[in-house]
């Protein structure tokens, strides 16, 4: 029995004690009539309604996720180790490859021509299963993510639904000829654990089918694979999309629910609050509230006379009498049992099993009627809740009826403005098109100059080093002609000079290739933001401009231009250089001869 029931069923019986009492019923009548009009009661619910996409997402690519995780994938991971011989429990194929390779590990002939080589050691491997591959550490990521999704949202939609607060308020005051009783109640109460939400079909199947979500992901990571991979380091985001995770159909629509559960937006839910309000009190209301009212004056009136053990006495002297009363009763309906069984022909012990049965029938009788008056009390009580509710909602209506028609003419006189501000909108717009349009050709006319005067700087600054360096080399040439004769020191530290040289001729290249490509990205990145812009507001996709065949054959034909070029004029400066380098030889040859 639940704690609504056992006060239900208290207050049923305080009720039954007193409804046939007709001083309390006088009082009860007044307590009622006492400023009715200032009795108050609300009460707040609150109606929530799901979104179905993120559930039917969930649902549909569960399924993907369980037929994923029932692969199982693994890869094998090789352990090996050389061991005494004598602790080797299998020999592999991998043993006798490492043992052809390593012959020292046989230091023992055999006697005999015929014997066993035995070696002193062998390589043993050891093959174990590892089932934390990167697609199964990322299905655990993601169950636990669903599972934090699921049960953050479901949380939020149970403690709304089983939110409830009400507030009642009576303020009465009752004078009689004897007595003057004030009563002055206020009650606030919120919960969040109300058994008894608004009835809705569509959302309790929502929740049902969350709540299956929520028991298959469990089951999930309660398996053997999860459970393993749940010991490996979990995975962060950003996903690596693997062959598997882009190839593999199940792995490929687990990818998908994740990606739609990590973009997610918003709560998932919307909700709606519904207010109960009851004033006047409905007879029946108004007597169970004056009930509860007269018993706590009653409660403070035995404490403050301090008759307790009188009342308690007073109590026993009735129970007694009841008692007693019954057991009369009790005797005179066995003497008039007793009496027709003689009238009836029968024995007493076959008259009491006769009158037994008909007993357990009336009871079943009873228990049948009893159930039908309760179920009657209740339809009653909800008829009446439903009738204030329908006098609110007759209110509602009519109040919602006059803000409609105030938001239709509001929404009429804000579809004029929004068609004179669309046609205002449209004309600057062209205006601004047409400015942006003029804006962009002298852009790109003034970008298109900037890379070709860049493009030229660069290109003389080529030449100019290539001249300074081929004035180095001359210069080195000579100082090797001077130094010829200083016999092998001298050619040690004219190798180093030509090394160093190469250095330094390969370090310029590199510069000048670099600050090629810093002005060609310098210019498309201008490009790219140039593009950003126009494409932001609307104008040009950023591609139009560059990707037509015959700009890029242009800047293809250029590129390869320039490329053929350095190719050919670094092979020319290659062979003069080896030039020079044999003519110096054979002078240094001649010179010795001589």
């Amino acid at each position: 029995m639940t704690q609504l029931d056992a006060y239900y069923r208290a207050f049923k019986e305080y009720r039954k004690e007193t409804a046939e009492n007709s001083a309390c019923e006088k009082e009860r009548k007044k307590i009622i009539a006492a400023n009715s009009d200032l009795d108050r009661l609300e009460s707040t619910k609150y109606l929530c309604k799901i979104n179905e996409d993120w559930v039917k997402a969930i649902e549909e690519g569960l399924e993907f996720v369980e037929k994923a995780v029932a692969e199982e994938r693994q890869f094998i991971r090789t352990n090996g180790e050389v061991v005494p011989i004598e602790k080797v429990k299998k020999v592999s194929k991998d043993s006798v490859e490492h043992l052809a390779k390593h012959s020292e590990m046989i230091t023992h002939v055999p006697e005999n021509e015929g014997d066993l080589i035995v070696p002193d050691k062998l390589y043993m491997v050891e093959k174990l299963s590892d089932y934390a591959v990167y697609e199964n550490r990322f299905l655990y990521m993601m169950l636990v993510y669903i599972r934090d999704f699921i049960e953050f949202r479901l949380g939020k939609i149970e403690t709304l639904r089983r939110t409830y607060s009400g507030k009642l308020k009576i303020d009465k005051e009752i004078v009689t000829a004897k007595s003057t009783m004030k009563i002055k109640t206020e009650i606030r109460e919120k919960r969040t654990d109300n058994p008894y939400p608004i009835p809705d079909k569509e959302t309790e199947g929502l929740i049902k089918r969350i709540g299956d979500c929520r028991e298959i992901v469990n089951s999930l990571l309660n398996t053997e694979l999860m459970t393993q991979v749940a010991k490996s380091p979990m995975i962060k985001p950003p996903i690596v999309k693997t062959n598997v995770l882009k190839m593999n159909n199940n792995f490929k629509r687990s990818l998908a629910l994740y990606d739609f559960i990590a973009s997610y937006k918003g709560d998932g839910y919307s909700y709606e609050e519904i207010k109960y309000k009851f004033m006047p009190f409905s007879e029946a209301v108004a007597g169970e509230i004056a009930e509860s009212a007269r018993l706590t004056s009653f409660l403070a009136y035995k404490i403050g006379n301090g008759i307790e053990e009188t009342l308690e006495a007073e109590y026993q002297a009735e129970e007694e009498r009841r008692r007693l009363q019954e057991e009369e009763r009790i005797k005179e309906r066995i003497a008039r049992l007793k009496k027709k069984a003689f009238d009836s022909n029968q024995s007493l012990e076959e008259y009491m099993i006769a009158l037994e049965d008909l007993i357990k029938r009336l009871e079943k009788d009873n228990e049948t009627l009893e159930r039908v008056r309760q179920e009657i009390e209740i339809l009653n009580n909800r008829i009446n809740a439903l009738t204030e509710e329908q006098k609110e909602l007759k209110r509602r209506i009519e109040e919602l009826n006059q803000t409609i028609l105030e938001k239709e003419k509001e929404i009429n006189e804000l579809n004029q403005k929004y068609l004179d501000e669309i046609s205002q909108l449209n004309k600057a717009h062209k205006e601004e098109i047409e400015n942006l349009n003029a804006v962009h050709t002298e852009e790109i006319t003034k970008l298109k100059t900037e890379f070709s005067e860049k493009l030229s700087a660069t290109v003389s600054e080529y030449e100019g080093k290539n001249s300074r360096l081929q004035s180095e080399i001359d210069s080195m040439r000579h100082t090797v002609e001077k130094t010829v004769q200083e016999c092998e020191e001298k050619l040690a530290e004219g190798r180093a000079f030509v090394a160093d040289f190469e250095n330094k001729k390969k370090k310029i290249e590199q510069d000048c290739e670099s600050r090629v490509k810093a002005v060609k990205e310098e210019l498309v990145f201008v490009r790219g933001e140039l593009d950003g812009i126009r494409a932001r507001e609307g104008l040009l996709t950023p591609s139009q401009d560059y990707t037509s065949r015959e700009r890029f054959k242009e800047l293809e034909r250029e590129y390869e231009a320039f490329h053929k070029f350095f190719t050919e004029q670094w092979q020319f400066t290659k062979k003069e250089i080896r030039k020079n380098i044999l003519r110096n030889s054979d002078k240094k040859g001649k010179g010795k001869r001589k």
